[in-house]
């Protein structure tokens, strides 16, 4: 059973990660997470961030713990959401493209490939294909990585239907001799110059992907009747 930590990492701890990895938002103002600070309406929320580099954090929290986390992890994927969030207007009517950044930010998973062929077949939902066919070539050539902060909050308690929502990253064959550290830092930057070049415009453009079905996330993804179950792995549904 999960049980909540006794010392939390504070925000001044988290604020001192942040200055010591030099994170700042896209005005370079340093990001420093806040608790008790209150930013107004929930929609000043992002205008908060861009205004000041202050991000709303509640103590004792796993949301926003985890949201802190990401920030020092992946800060220019970070700031490039809040960004494109300022960019794309905050108002009381959330459009299209905040919907999107919004389903990353909290759901998204970082999926970096070599070879298109597998990128499509995720894309299309060709799970037994890409996960028990192509299995040694998917863990060759591809990578996936949890950006959404909601879904490592949901990873505490892990379900079989948890599902992530993708962003494609295209990289050479090269990145995969890369260590985890250095891989997720080309890919952050990646991604961001990504978002900001191509901002997202819609959620329906990022395709879904079970979690667990990921090789090597759980033991029973090792047989190939895993993914015979199409309550988890749904087939690419025709429109």
């Amino acid at each position: 059973m999960l049980t909540t930590p006794v010392n939390w990492p504070d925000t001044a701890t988290l604020t001192r990660l942040a200055a010591e990895r030099s994170v700042v938002n896209t005005n370079g103002l340093p990001i420093h997470f806040v608790s008790g600070h209150t930013p107004g309406p929930a929609l000043a929320y992002e205008t908060t961030i861009h205004n000041s580099g202050i991000v709303p954090t509640r103590s004792r929290n796993w949301h926003d713990f985890f949201n802190a986390l990401v920030w020092l992890n992946w800060p220019h994927t970070k700031a490039a959401f809040n960004a494109l969030h300022i960019r794309a207007g905050v108002s009381s009517v959330r459009s299209r493209l905040r919907d999107a950044l919004t389903l990353l930010d909290e759901s998204g998973v970082v999926v970096a490939y070599s070879e298109s062929v597998l990128w499509e077949k995720l894309a299309h939902a060709d799970w037994n294909d890409l996960f028990v066919r192509q299995r040694a070539t998917v863990r060759a050539a591809m990578r996936f990585y949890l950006i959404g902060h909601a879904l490592h909050e949901k990873a505490l308690s892990p379900y079989p239907s948890m599902t992530g929502k993708c962003v494609p990253v295209l990289v050479p064959n090269e990145f995969f001799a890369l260590d985890a550290a250095r891989q997720r830092l080309q890919l952050d930057a990646l991604l961001a110059q990504q978002l900001l070049a191509t901002p997202p415009q819609t959620p329906a453009q990022f395709p879904p992907l079970p979690l667990l079905g990921i090789p090597g996330v759980t033991p029973a993804s090792e047989h190939p009747d895993f993914y015979a179950d199409t309550r988890i792995f749904r087939p690419q549904r025709v429109i």
